[in-house]
């Protein structure tokens, strides 16, 4: 193992093509037998801040401490509320900063993300999937954080009607930032506020790939009604055997 190593989920696609790069598991169980014996390691994608916190216990079981050094723990993930997700696993942010109406955060990965637990390309790019996913979920957040509903409203709830991604070059399992820019797109409603946003994914300093969303901010009750009343139209028409168009 090389001196500086860096500490991969170990659900993630095959990191040991590379010999700087090694799972967690890998990583504990060279430290029990004797393997690891000193070293610098580093947290990528796919290590939680519990995970970090166990690990350094195994190093100092293994009577290592002086000899094996730990980074920074990675950054814990948002609640799931705070991006309308039900499994707390499939939150991939961590630590947003706000400047104006730009927001930046770090991609997390979980080890139980569905997304990867179920993504069949298993080469060493991290799925398109899952940097679509964090997307939206910055998107929400920045949405419900920098353009908060008033005092006796519910924070604004983002449906996106369009959307575009390029993506220049592939993303690997060390940190990427995400850097999203809100804007408005029209006249605000009571009921809704036409926006766009524009996120960037950097990797070292480079930007690796590019989102565009078209959205409305709606006040959530009125999209559930919109939901029901389009649901309603498409349910009778089914029934009747007749076409309808959802308005």
């Amino acid at each position: 193992m090389a001196d500086r190593l860096w500490v991969v989920g170990d659900g993630f696609p095959t990191p040991r093509l590379h010999p700087e790069i090694h799972t967690y598991r890998d990583v504990v169980h060279a430290l029990r037998v004797g393997e690891l014996r000193e070293g610098h390691l580093v947290p990528a994608l796919g290590v939680a801040p519990g995970d970090w916190k166990y690990l350094g216990q195994v190093v100092e079981k293994a009577g290592r401490d002086r000899t094996v050094f730990l980074d920074a723990p990675p950054p814990a993930p948002l609640p799931r509320a705070a991006v309308l997700k039900a499994i707390q696993e499939n939150v991939v942010l961590a630590r947003p900063r706000v400047e104006g109406t730009t927001v930046e955060c770090e991609l997390v990965v979980a080890d139980g993300n569905e997304i990867m637990h179920d993504h069949t390309a298993e080469r060493q790019h991290l799925p398109g999937m899952l940097l679509i996913e964090a997307a939206i979920q910055a998107t929400t957040w920045a949405t419900r954080t920098l353009y908060p509903a008033g005092p006796e409203r519910p924070l604004p709830y983002p449906v996106m009607h369009a959307c575009a991604f390029d993506f220049e070059r592939f993303l690997f399992w060390l940190p990427v930032t995400l850097r999203l820019t809100l804007t408005r797109d029209g006249e605000p409603s009571a009921e809704r506020q036409p926006m766009r946003s524009e996120v960037s994914y950097l990797q070292q300093g480079r930007v690796a790939a590019t989102g565009h969303f078209a959205f409305q901010a709606f006040d959530p009750p009125t999209i559930h009604a919109i939901e029901q009343r389009q649901a309603r139209r498409v349910v009778e028409g089914a029934q009747s055997g007749s076409p309808t168009a959802p308005r």
